[in-house]
């Protein structure tokens, strides 16, 4: 993917949780004119504005139009694309980012990519360790621990040779361009319905992790979730997801 020349884009970022933090850092690093928007008024927006000089912060209420004059949103995983403020720049064509989905375009070691209702922290921990054991080089971080952009080798140090990810739904649905290694939903089950609106939304969200897997990727989905065992017609449609890769 050709590099995103940040310098001087007009750029919202919408949440202020840690994720939202590592977005502005990331933002500010590369040169973009920032603004930090939290629908929590409680904050204590003088802090903020103390430690990051020059950018505009918003804490309180969201006006549906809040986004349309920026050029891109990076977005807190959340914080629900369903949010007014949200669909209405997703409706003006602004894109809707989120971390995983910058990482992706910086990123340059291979990723594994582990989502699912359940066990995900686990399992990532473990091939973590596994990785380490073997000698490799890894970070392993998104939506366990470090954020996936904290990750990143600042410029002059070596990357890791892997990335180990737990990737939620929330940050699945603001990502375009991940392309893992290797993958796997680990179990489906209803969660976060408030969120995603239905069941079949949460689906496509997860099965998100593989859009852009292809031949020589590999992707690992269990047996018994009837829901995993064929990519919803939508993903289908809109991704580069290969049916060769292997199953199991």
């Amino acid at each position: 993917m050709k590099k995103i020349d940040w310098r001087e884009r007009r750029v919202a970022i919408a949440g202020a949780g840690k994720t939202g933090e590592s977005l502005l850092r990331f933002a500010l690093a590369r040169g973009a004119q920032c603004s930090l928007w939290d629908t929590r008024a409680t904050l204590d927006a003088q802090a903020w504005r103390e430690r990051y000089p020059g950018v505009h912060i918003h804490f309180g209420d969201w006006p549906e139009d809040a986004f349309l004059p920026y050029e891109r949103v990076l977005c807190s995983p959340g914080l629900s694309p369903m949010t007014p403020a949200l669909a209405a720049a997703r409706r003006a064509g602004i894109p809707l980012w989120g971390d995983i989905e910058l990482f992706a375009q910086c990123a340059e070691a291979p990723v594994i990519a582990i989502t699912g209702s359940n066990g995900k922290s686990t399992v990532t921990t473990l091939v973590g360790e596994m990785a380490q054991a073997a000698g490799l080089q890894v970070a392993v971080g998104g939506n366990l621990g470090t954020p996936a952009l904290d990750l990143l080798a600042e410029e002059g140090d070596p990357e890791p040779e892997l990335y180990v990810l737990e990737l939620s739904s929330f940050q699945l649905e603001y990502c375009e361009s991940l392309r893992p290694r290797a993958a796997t939903i680990l179990n489906i089950s209803p969660d976060h319905l408030d969120w995603h609106g239905d069941f079949a939304s949460y689906v496509a969200a997860k099965w998100r992790i593989a859009r852009c897997m292809g031949a020589g990727d590999t992707l690992v989905l269990p047996s018994q979730d009837a829901e995993l065992q064929t990519p919803p017609p939508t993903f289908l449609r809109s991704s580069h997801y290969a049916a060769s890769a292997p199953v199991p």
